[in-house]
């Protein structure tokens, strides 16, 4: 079921989130909590029942707020900066092994992308997100533009900087862009609060509903 957060616009950009929103957010979730455990004892040198002990409060986190979870934002916290989480990440995570072709994606992506630009805004590193893209079926051919880690640079998501190099480099206005994801405080709102407006999802089932929504806000407009 969807959760429309709109402001009546018609888009002219719709910004997709890329985990737990083009694929299943249990995909990610265990995989990335093992290797941020991992992260603590290598790079901070700290015991694994501290490890442990983290990782556990960022999985009650996840089970409790989904929604405004943020594992960038948890480790930053923990005293890892933006580049260090990257780079670990990179060596250590591959969510696409366990990922496959989803047709009901590709098609839904595209009916849309007939009707508006679609962008991805993502966290992940470029290699990692275009690595996810092709083993779902979308390649970093089935957007207009994608927008990594790369990009956001110091200002990651939910940080409303990510955005805003989305609309400086698109040149469209936040007020005719909207955003889908499954976390609302970090998908969404960040847009909102530049003036622009969102559909929150619980995973690929729910993005047909999603697009149905855009591309008639779309043809009004």
């Amino acid at each position: 079921m969807i959760d429309v957060l709109g402001n009546g616009s018609a888009p002219r950009l719709v910004v997709f989130d890329l985990d737990g929103t083009l694929y299943p957010k249990e995909a990610y979730a265990e995989q990335v909590l093992a290797v941020i455990g991992r992260m603590f004892v290598e790079l901070q040198g700290t015991s694994a029942a501290h490890a442990d002990a983290k990782t556990a409060e960022l999985r009650e986190a996840m089970l409790t707020n989904w929604s405004g979870t943020s594992t960038t934002s948890f480790v930053r916290a923990n005293g890892f900066d933006v580049a260090q989480w990257l780079e670990y990440r990179e060596a250590h995570l591959s969510i696409a092994d366990g990922l496959e072709r989803d047709e009901n994606l590709v098609r839904e992506l595209a009916r849309l992308r007939e009707v508006v630009p679609i962008v991805l805004l993502t966290n992940n590193t470029r290699s990692s997100a275009t690595a996810i893209l092709d083993k779902i079926g979308l390649g970093a051919g089935g957007f207009t533009q994608v927008f990594s880690s790369e990009d956001s640079g110091d200002t990651p998501k939910p940080d409303p900087g990510a955005f805003r190099v989305v609309l400086d480099r698109c040149g469209v206005p936040a007020a005719r862009t909207w955003s889908v994801g499954d976390r609302v405080d970090i998908d969404i709102e960040p847009l909102r609060r530049l003036g622009g407006a969102g559909i929150a999802v619980d995973g690929p089932a729910d993005l047909a509903a999603a697009v149905d929504h855009l591309i008639g806000l779309a043809r009004q407009g």
